[in-house]
This record gives C-alpha cells, sequence and structure tokens, in this order.
C-alpha cells in the first residue's frame, strides 16, 4: 500500500471512472484509496477541520461541520455550496433542536455540478421521524412525513437510496415508497408503495436501484457476509400487499456492478475495473441504520460467489468508509 503525502498528485484529468473508497480515520479527517493502484491521498478536507462527510455523489461530499451546517463540497476543486440552516424547515410535525450530532443524509449531484438534491433526517430515539429535502435555489428545506393514519405499513424509515431527483424509502414494515422530488416547492409519490419480502428473516436487508430505476431487494449474511442474495419485485402476484413473500431470486445484476453504499447500480466496465455482478460494500448497514464500528470492505461476486476483502486496510484505524466514483 502506497501513500501519498498530499492530492498533488491526483487531478479530475487522471481520474478514472473506476470504484474508489473515501476512508475516515478515527483521528479525523478524509482519505481517498484507489484500490487499482494500492495508493492512499490524504487530506480531503484539510480546509475543514472537524467535519464529518455524510454522503457523497461523484466528486462532490455532503458534509456536516462542527456546528452542525451542512454544505457541499468538490473535494478535489474544494469548490463550496453552502446550505440553508437545519432550522429552516418547514414543518408543522417536525421541530429541530440542536441536541448531538445524530443528522445522517443523502445526496445527489448532476455530472455538471449545476443541479443537487440534499436530503437529511434525525434519529430520535430509535425512531427514524424527521426527513426532509431540499434542491438547489431553495431557501428552506421540505418536510416528508412519515406516517399515515390509515395505512400503518407505509410509516417509518428502515432506509432510503436517492437516485437523481427520485427518492426510494423503505418502511419499517418494509415497503417501498418512490417519491419524486423534483417539484418547485413538494413532492409527489411517482407510485403507490410496494411490499419487498422475501422468505428470510434473519439476514441483514437492503434495497437497491438499478440503472433502468427498478428495485432490487439485497440480502447478506449478518455474520460473517459471506453470501448475498439479490431478489426483484415478483410481478405475477396478483395482490402484493396481503402476501408473505413479493420476490423472486435473481442470479446476476445482468452485468452491473453495485455499489452498496451508495444504493444503485452502474454499468461494469472490465477496463475501468469496475467488474459485473459484482457488489462492492463497506458495511451492511446503512447510515439510517449504523451500529458503531462494523467495517468490511469487499467486492462480492454473485456469479462466482467469492468474496475479495482489501486486508491491507485492516491496519488503519478507520471510522468509516464509504465507496464513490471519482469524475473526470
Amino acid at each position: 500500500m502506497k501513500l501519498s503525502s498530499s492530492l498533488s498528485s491526483v487531478s479530475k484529468a487522471t481520474l478514472s471512472r473506476s470504484p474508489w473508497l473515501m476512508l475516515s480515520p478515527e483521528d479525523d479527517g478524509c482519505m481517498l484509496y484507489n484500490p487499482k493502484e494500492g495508493n492512499i491521498e490524504r487530506d480531503l478536507l484539510e480546509d475543514f477541520p472537524g467535519c464529518r462527510v455524510l454522503a457523497n455523489s461523484g466528486n462532490w461530499c455532503l458534509v456536516l461541520d462542527s456546528g452542525s451546517n451542512l454544505f457541499i463540497v468538490d473535494v478535489f476543486s474544494k469548490e463550496t455550496i453552502h446550505l440553508p440552516s437545519l432550522e429552516s424547515i418547514r414543518s408543522t410535525t417536525c421541530p429541530i433542536k440542536r441536541v448531538g450530532d445524530v443528522v445522517r443524509g443523502l445526496l445527489w449531484v448532476d455530472k455538471g455540478g449545476k443541479d443537487y438534491v440534499v436530503v437529511w433526517f434525525f434519529d430520535r430515539e430509535y425512531n427514524h421521524d424527521c426527513l426532509s429535502f431540499c434542491k438547489k435555489g431553495d431557501t428552506h428545506y421540505t418536510d416528508i412525513p412519515l406516517f399515515d393514519r390509515d395505512a400503518h405499513w407505509y410509516r417509518g424509515l428502515s432506509e432510503m437510496v436517492l437516485r437523481g431527483y427520485t427518492l426510494y424509502i423503505t418502511t419499517s414494515r418494509r415497503f417501498v415508497r418512490v417519491l419524486d422530488l423534483s417539484g418547485r416547492s413538494s413532492f409527489k409519490e411517482i407510485t403507490r408503495p410496494f411490499p419487498m419480502l422475501s422468505c428470510y428473516e434473519s439476514c441483514d436487508s437492503s434495497i437497491a436501484v438499478t440503472t433502468s430505476g427498478e428495485v432490487l431487494l439485497v440480502e447478506s449474511d449478518p455474520w460473517n457476509r459471506s453470501w448475498f442474495r439479490v431478489y426483484k419485485k415478483d410481478p405475477y402476484l396478483e395482490r402484493p400487499d396481503f402476501a408473505c413473500h413479493t420476490v423472486l431470486e435473481v442470479d446476476s445484476l445482468g452485468g452491473e456492478a453495485l455499489l452498496l453504499d451508495l444504493g444503485f447500480t452502474v454499468p461494469a466496465d472490465d477496463a475501468l475495473g469496475i467488474e459485473p455482478d459484482s457488489i462492492y460494500f463497506t458495511r451492511h448497514y446503512r447510515p439510517s441504520q449504523w451500529k458503531g464500528r462494523d467495517l468490511d470492505i469487499c467486492v462480492y461476486n454473485l456469479a462466482t460467489k467469492s468474496l475479495k476483502r482489501f486486508s491491507d486496510l485492516d491496519v488503519m484505524n478507520l471510522m468509516d468508509a464509504r465507496w464513490f466514483l471519482p469524475e473526470n
């Protein structure tokens, strides 16, 4: 494993579209790791001491500072976009009080950096009860209610995936809500919530979204992460709301690769080192499910059922890690 002293050797012109890793050591800061070369670059956030990365999209990161303020920064150019205050949320059900550091987030930035969507939520006493978003040009955050008095299975939040202006939410009862956030002042439900249920209960599970917008259920071994199962919706169910099992297992990702940290698939490319039918992950718990230090940085191949671990990173005292795709 080679170590560079600065980011001077890394530029947008030399970046490839192969998956890289952002590494957050326990002694603060953020480092960039290129698995293909085995290089580590230090101090991605050297100009932002005391900050931590909540989410990433391309070269952009959603960052939380010591005062619980959010901003977006390009980790290479250091271009910074300041976001509305958390207290600017327009909600009658979700008052904000700055008590502790419990905010989580998701980020999407388009390739040109001209548009963005930020989603954040608070954990409060084991309930994910405050979810809001903003887009470029917004001066406040818009609340997304997480309850429905008439349909209790649509309540709560287990995890989320953000892809463009589309937000996918898994409820506490494992129903998936699909929301369009592109409206001027609000959001709308794209489709009726649908369940993603397998016949197994003792597994870690996540949702993921393919490049075509299809929702997948991803299950894994909760003990040693030695296998994964991937499912898609069963299109033949007549009454999925009342079925115990609503998915069909698939044996591939259609030649794509899944970045589980981000929750979506990308086109595979052997020349860029993006392995087809592979799952890139750093842990099984998404930010909404995070249960302390639980890192396991790996690539799992669905076709060969093989697991590749990056053991050279085990010696580092890491607090967090996440896969990302840098942009040229």
